[in-house]
């Protein structure tokens, strides 16, 4: 028979009781900000910059900016100052490329992460024993992010003390931007290109590792992006009781509807809101089931694709590559297989989406609304965490839907190019006649329960409204600065103070 907690530890009383073990734990939460910020060319990060800057300091915040960019060129041992803008942002992609090459896809974030350090320590001191735990409100701008792979060593490192900020602008504009610089309308076409997707794999790839973003904001003039930015720092810290907006709530659901999914290639969410901001049906991609609706984890007879050998437009892909193959070889082609390879990855064959089993998340949203006749899809605004294939697009140009809201992007979506008469996009002439596909805005669905959910109290003993200052507020989704082992020595030291114990 184990022995009792008695039998463990005899413990006498004490006269006083020194410490509160929560109370101590809660002083070692991190008042450190780490802000990433991503942006493809031309969006205007330098005011994003700027404006995350002076809101920081209006609020009380030692802020400190990191340009990757210079880390880069410093690292490289190459002067850039003396190039013109072209110049410069082609020399910048292809040392990043080199370092990314030589060093490995973290090297960028490894030098910020350094820089961090060092400036930390410049400022508070050398302590070892507190180098990395500073409780004083510093924040380090990273301007700007390019690779997710970066994303992925902040968040490892900093955790929930790093945001990641996403500026979202139109082509148009940015194109129109860089054109400002007196770069030639050639070569902002190759360096947009470049760092939207790189063909070099150790190239930047702004496209992916903008939808990585904790808060996207919109650049569309100063003001509003200060509102937006100052929003953002309000959400951090909980303060000035802000609910979320429309597209916030809605993108959420369909965030939340797409964890239900059993897609072996991508969980995708989808959810109609109507024009009251009511959400009226929800979708997510996965296989359908006899009698309506989609397989679940309570099917008696789940045949899902883990369930029944695995994805099948990837197997009906490699049949087609194999019948590619046979018709090579029939007229005796070398290298049949290899041939075969490149055409499946060279040409649109890669995008072969048709032989999938699952619904898409934006049809069976629009399905589901179809089972209850009592409402309908006209006029209303569907949110989706990737953008649409364009085979779901068809179905919500027919179902009447006005305006879509999505984050992720989705290469093999011809949406646009087949359906431009009934399809835009805020930098493809925006008409009034046709649906609206939109970047979304505001918090990403991952921070959504964190930042709006209650974390102290609101209101006093007489029911008045409680308001914080972000002085006084620690972070509300907080990150410790200690090991738990940590504050398993914190918690026993309490009590040993409190009791005399023997172990």
């Amino acid at each position: 028979m184990a022995d009792t907690a008695e039998n463990i530890i005899p413990v006498r009383l004490s006269s006083t009781i020194s410490s509160d073990s929560v109370n101590d734990i809660k002083g070692r939460r991190s008042q450190e900000l780490i802000v990433g910020l991503c942006g493809a060319m031309g969006s205007g990060i330098k005011s994003l910059k700027e404006q995350m800057i002076l809101c920081l300091k209006q609020n009380g915040y030692h802020v400190e900016h990191i340009r990757i960019s210079d880390l880069i060129a410093e690292f490289s041992k190459v002067n850039t100052t003396s190039l013109n803008n072209y110049q410069r942002y082609n020399t910048l992609q292809d040392l990043g490329d080199k370092l990314r090459e030589t060093h490995g896809h973290f090297i960028c974030a490894e030098l910020a992460v350094l820089s961090v350090q060092e400036r930390r320590e410049a400022i508070y001191g050398n302590d070892t024993s507190e180098l990395t735990k500073n409780t004083k409100k510093t924040a380090y701008i990273i301007d700007q992010i390019k690779h997710p792979s970066e994303v992925e060593l902040f968040h490892q490192v900093y955790k929930n003390n790093f945001y990641q900020v996403g500026l979202l602008r139109t082509v148009s504009e940015r194109i129109q931007n860089l054109k400002d610089e007196g770069i030639e309308s050639e070569n902002i076409t190759k360096i947009i290109e470049r760092d939207r997707k790189s063909k070099n794999k150790n190239g930047q790839q702004v496209e992916e590792t903008l939808q990585l973003a904790d808060y996207f904001v919109k650049n569309l003039d100063t003001d509003v992006m200060r509102r937006s930015v100052l929003r953002f720092i309000d959400l951090i810290h909980g303060v000035n009781h802000i609910t979320p907006s429309k597209d916030e709530s809605g993108m959420y659901s369909a965030y939340s509807a797409s964890l239900g999914s059993a897609c072996l290639s991508r969980q995708v969410g989808a959810s109609i809101m109507d024009f009251n901001g009511n959400i009226i049906a929800t979708g997510r991609n996965d296989v359908p089931a006899f009698g309506g609706g989609l397989y679940t984890s309570e099917s008696s007879k789940d045949k899902r694709c883990f369930n029944k050998n695995g994805c099948h437009n990837d197997r009906h892909k490699s049949l087609l590559k194999n019948e590619i193959k046979n018709i090579l070889e029939k007229y005796k082609l070398k290298d049949a297989d290899h041939l075969a390879d490149e055409i499946m990855k060279e040409t649109k064959a890669k995008y072969l989406i048709e032989y999938s089993r699952a619904v898409h998340a934006e049809m069976d949203a629009i399905v589901s609304l179809a089972r209850n006749t009592n409402i309908g899809t006209t006029g209303n605004t569907l949110y989706c965490t990737t953008y649409p294939c364009h085979v779901c697009a068809r179905h919500i140009v027919a179902a009447g839907i006005k305006r879509v809201v999505y984050i992720e992007p989705y290469e093999k979506s011809l949406a646009l190019q087949l359906h431009d008469d009934t399809i835009c996009q805020p930098d493809h002439s925006p008409s009034s006649d046709k649906v609206l596909f939109e970047n979304f805005e505001g918090v990403a669905p991952k921070r959504y329960a964190k930042f709006f959910g209650y974390n102290r109290k609101r209101k006093d003993a007489q029911g008045k409204p409680i308001n914080y200052s972000i002085e006084e507020s620690y972070h509300v989704d907080t990150q410790y600065l200690d090991s738990y082992g940590d504050y398993e020595s914190k918690v026993i030291q309490n009590l040993k103070s409190k009791f005399e114990i023997n172990i």
